[in-house]
């Protein structure tokens, strides 16, 4: 008795359009959407960093270590 059902013997190559996603072109918007939130993270952290370094730059010129 066999527990598990056995693959067939002929091996499928998987092609690279069959690796991707079901659809075969992207939406342009939803490129346009995802591209523009990723660039609101990235100003989100760039402008946190210049926050922070302004920051250590005032301390510094306080006298202070940081």
């Amino acid at each position: 008795m066999q527990s598990h059902p056995h693959s067939p013997t002929e091996s499928v190559l998987a092609t690279a359009s069959s690796a991707l996603d079901p659809i075969a072109a992207p939406c342009p918007i939803l490129a346009a959407v995802k591209a523009r939130a990723k660039a609101m993270k990235k100003w989100r952290k760039q402008e946190r960093l210049r926050f922070f370094s302004g920051w250590c730059a005032g301390l510094h010129a306080l006298g202070f270590s940081f």
